[in-house]
Parts: C-alpha cells; structure tokens; sequence
C-alpha cells in the first residue's frame, strides 16, 4: 500500500513513522482543491465541548510551533462520518448532486440514523497519516456502525477510506511541507498518551463545506441528526 492510500489498520502509519513518504498540502494544494468544491457534503460530529476544546487549544499551539505544521482552527474540530461529494450545477458523476438532491440525502440520512443513541468517546493518543497529524478516537465503533449505514443508501459513493478500513479521527492540523518534520515525529513519540477528557456525542451534522475559503473552511449545516 502507498503512503498516499489509505490505511487499513491505525498503526500503519505510525510504524512507519520514521520512513513514511509524506504528502504536505502545501498553500498551492489547499488553492487547487478550492475549485470546484465551494459546496462540499459531509457528514461529520462536530465538537463544541468546553472542557475539551480547553485541553485542546496548548496542543494545537504547540504543534503549530513547527515549522511543517498548521493547526486546525478550534472552530473545525470534528470527526468525520462520511464524505459524499460536491454540488454541482450539472452533476454527471456519482460523486456529484443537485441541491434537490442534496435535500433529499439529508432525508434519507435522518432514516438511516434515527435509532442512535448519545455515546462517549475518548482520545488516548497522537497518530498521524501522509497529511495529517490527528488523535485517535476510541467510540467503541459507533462511528464505523454510522458509516456503515449510510454507505447502503443507494446514492452515497462507496470510497476505499469506507471500505479498506474506516478510521474514526480527530485531526489536529496539516503537514505543509517535509522540512521539520523529524522533530515533529520525535515530538510525537515522546509525548504521545493524550489526556483529553471523554467527550460526549449528541448528534451528528449534515454539512456543506466551503473549500474555496481556505485549508480549515466554514461549513453550513444543512440537518442536524440528534441522538435521543
């Protein structure tokens, strides 16, 4: 497997720390991926719990203190459930809607994630991938059980991060360019346990996402799926 694929274990990566080929999304990368994206449908966990985003903002500082690394902005943290695909004025691809098809996909989210419950997660350490440095997410599987679901909706594209093995995260920022990057890795493995206090989740967001705004877009929530 590349190191630009996706992995189908966490700790693939992270074993090959030290020899991974990284990919920086570099300020160029973040304005080429803008065109065409100015809606993009996710379905995500966004997360506002004050205690967490407490603990969270030393962390973002402090990985923002190297030179290959942007943190993400507080107002973007959230976990990933499913990526869809962008709105178009004349969607062709299976990756692309319609607004009317957007609504409806919102519908059929809601029946998909109706039965779902409030569940806790926790962060127990630091992982990265070619991109990204985030902290893993152990939620007992809800996640995986939500993306498993809403990839049997008849219009929602199957992508290999769904089907060679999905991995619940919580990114913390980009790598923008290689030099530095040892000393972050070193960093890294030095202090890698996360105390983070276990979070609660509620709800999910269907969201469109800007990326024509920049490397951490604002998003527009679309429907709110609330666990009761």
């Amino acid at each position: 497997m590349g190191d630009e694929a996706v992995a189908s274990d966490e700790s693939e990566f992270w074993e090959r720390r030290h020899d991974l080929s990284l990919s920086p999304i570099t300020e160029e990368d973040v304005a080429k991926q803008g065109v065409g994206r100015e809606r993009h449908l996710v379905l995500l966990a966004h997360l506002n719990d004050g205690d967490l985003i407490t603990e969270l903002q030393p962390i973002r500082d402090r990985l923002g203190d190297f030179e290959c690394f942007e943190p993400i902005t507080e107002q973007n943290l959230h976990i990933t459930v499913k990526v869809f695909g962008n709105v178009v004025e004349n969607p062709s691809g299976e990756a692309e809607y319609s607004l009317e098809e957007e609504r409806e996909l919102a519908d059929e989210l809601g029946s998909v994630l109706d039965d779902f419950l409030p569940f806790h997660i926790e962060f127990p350490r630091y992982n990265l991938f070619p991109t990204a440095v985030y902290a893993e997410v152990d939620d007992d599987g809800r996640f995986r059980e939500m993306n498993r679901r809403v990839c049997g909706l008849s219009n929602v594209p199957v992508l290999d991060r769904d089907t060679v093995g999905f991995i619940p995260h919580l990114t913390l920022g980009h790598f923008t360019q290689q030099s530095g990057y040892e000393r972050l890795v070193e960093y890294l493995e030095t202090n890698r346990r996360l105390d983070l206090p276990t979070t609660r989740v509620e709800q999910v967001k269907f969201v469109a996402l800007d990326f024509s705004k920049g490397r951490f877009p604002p998003y527009e929530t679309i429907e709110t799926y609330q666990f009761e």
